[in-house]
């Protein structure tokens, strides 16, 4: 790409507003991941790899496969119609979608309840099947106490896509900052007197500050009303969609749940430490693809309904460079470093070293998928922004089938890390799926793409292997030290090499945000 082009995209860019919000999107999601980090943290001081740890992530990973329908669900089938409303300044159809999408979801939020206090057994039985009964007893008391959660997410994943719609970022991203800080306020101040029961009741106190710190956002003229016109023409569609959106939405969730559920018949702790990994993978790579996919998702929108082919084309191959540059160093940092981390992270309480020895295992397999993970995201908005939400379900089904079978073969070979790298390993054959099914809509050259991902892994691989032999072989420093020097060299070594090999989305992000100072 010529150096024309690149200030014209650059332009381009700016004047869609995608830097400053991906910079909000971002700030907001180090804010939340650092906090969601101490939430994992305290809880592995609380309750270390313990049988209750087990049965409380059972219960989150139940709740992460109803989430999705709830929170990105929503924003996949309710922002684009919202959007569209606002964008033909229909302001009153706007709301009134917005008052019937509220009512709906939280119909749907009350059945959800329900159906958990009520089927919480069977499900669990079906979900823990390697729990023995005593720890199957508490994982169904834990489900049901928590089931409340459920109903303010529908209104607050409403209202944070409203607030994203009307590029309010700031106000959707902060409900995660708020469902943080409650828990972790809650559980450290009522554990004393709760034990477990203060982390399971958190949930719902996490719940209703999400909803409620994203409401002084709300400037406009509205107000809200139940709406049961569930039959409306812009309503009836997100209803045929949400099933297939739903499924897509929840694939990494259920193939946790899918890792949980071959874990359980395993040694006491495993399924705790598949949950630490899995937090611990999301802290480094998860805000860069979040924040880069939440905000191009109304551009590539507008991109599509406006028939701009070539400025689609242009903008999701940048985006997947942007990818390749942020989270392939990241995930080998993470490879390298893996027992480092983890210790650094999580060993102290109930944490001990054998803890500290699994989870470290785990965080590798799952680190490995990291770039497919985020790759997958923002490719499978294009498919959304065609209304395309068949081959979205499709090929997350193979994804979920993939993973069992890798879960059954690897665990075997490899233990509980097996079930980590099983999930990868899925996500990565089933990228390659999602860009073959792409050329139905558009064609990006892969190639030169590639290339630059080559160079980037060999260039992150050294920058990891100097600090990691120079630093802890021959430093006699304390681990929190050493991984800050760690990460201080590897980072200038990584920027240095790729000034130095004229790495070309390097030179994208900097002129990007140059740009952007100056404005």
């Amino acid at each position: 790409m010529n150096h024309r082009v690149l200030i014209s995209l650059v332009n381009e860019l700016m004047n869609n507003k995608i830097i400053k919000n991906v910079g909000v999107i971002l700030g907001c999601s180090i804010v939340a991941k650092v906090l969601s980090y101490i939430w994992e943290a305290t809880l592995a001081a609380f309750l270390g790899a313990s049988d209750q740890a087990d049965a409380f992530y059972m219960t989150t990973s139940i709740f992460g496969i109803l989430y999705p329908i709830l929170d990105l669900g929503i924003w996949k089938v309710f922002l684009p119609a919202y959007k569209k409303m606002l964008v033909e300044k229909k302001e009153s159809d706007a709301e009134r979608i917005a008052n019937i999408s509220i009512t709906l979801f939280f119909v749907l939020s009350i059945a959800l309840v329900i159906f958990l206090i009520v089927f919480a057994q069977p499900l669990v039985a079906v979900m823990a099947s390697g729990f023995d009964s005593d720890k199957r007893k508490i994982t169904i008391e834990y489900l049901r106490i928590s089931a409340p959660t459920y109903l303010l997410m529908a209104a607050s994943s409403v209202v944070g896509a409203m607030l994203q719609s009307r590029e309010k970022f700031l106000g959707s991203q902060i409900r995660e900052i708020g469902t943080h800080i409650s828990k972790i306020i809650f559980v450290i101040i009522c554990f004393r007197f709760l034990n477990i029961y203060a982390a399971v009741i958190a949930m719902i106190v996490g719940s209703i500050f999400r909803l409620l710190i994203q409401l002084p956002f709300i400037n406009w003229k509205w107000k809200f009303r139940f709406d049961f016109h569930f039959k409306d023409k812009e309503i009836l569609p997100m209803i045929k969609g949400l099933p297939s959106v739903a499924v897509t939405a929840a694939i990494v969730h259920i193939n946790g749940l899918v890792d949980k559920m071959v874990a359980s018949g395993a040694v006491t702790g495993a399924v705790a430490c598949l949950n630490y990994g899995n937090k611990l993978m999301n802290v480094f790579s998860g805000m860069i693809s979040t924040a880069i996919s939440t905000a191009v998702y109304p551009n590539m929108i507008q991109c599509i309904t406006n028939k701009e082919e070539g400025h689609l084309r242009r903008l999701l191959t940048k985006v997947i460079s942007s990818l390749l540059f942020c989270i392939i160093p990241i995930s080998i940092f993470c490879l390298v470093f893996s027992s480092q981390l983890v210790s650094v992270a999580f060993e102290r309480g109930a944490f001990d070293s054998s803890a500290t020895e699994i989870t470290a295992e785990v965080f590798v397999g799952y680190s490995l998928g990291m770039l497919f993970i985020g790759i997958a995201s923002v490719v499978t908005n294009v498919f959304y922004g065609y209304g395309d939400t068949k081959i979205t379900m499709n090929v997350s089904l193979i994804e979920i089938v993939l993973n069992i079978i890798f879960d059954l073969m690897f665990v075997q070979i490899f233990g509980v890390a097996g079930l980590a790298f099983a999930t990868s390993i899925s996500a990565a054959i089933c990228l390659c799926i999602r860009f073959l099914l792409l050329k139905k809509y558009i064609r990006i050259s892969l190639k030169s793409i590639s290339f630059e991902g080559l160079k980037i892994l060999a260039i992150s691989t050294i920058s990891a292997f100097i600090p990691y032999i120079l630093i802890t072989n021959f430093l006699d420093v304390n681990k929190y030290i050493s991984i800050i020097l760690c990460a201080i060299l590897f980072g200038t070594l990584y920027i240095g090499l790729a000034l130095i090999l004229h790495i070309e989305t390097l030179y994208y992000l900097k002129n990007l945000f140059y740009e952007r100072l100056h404005k």
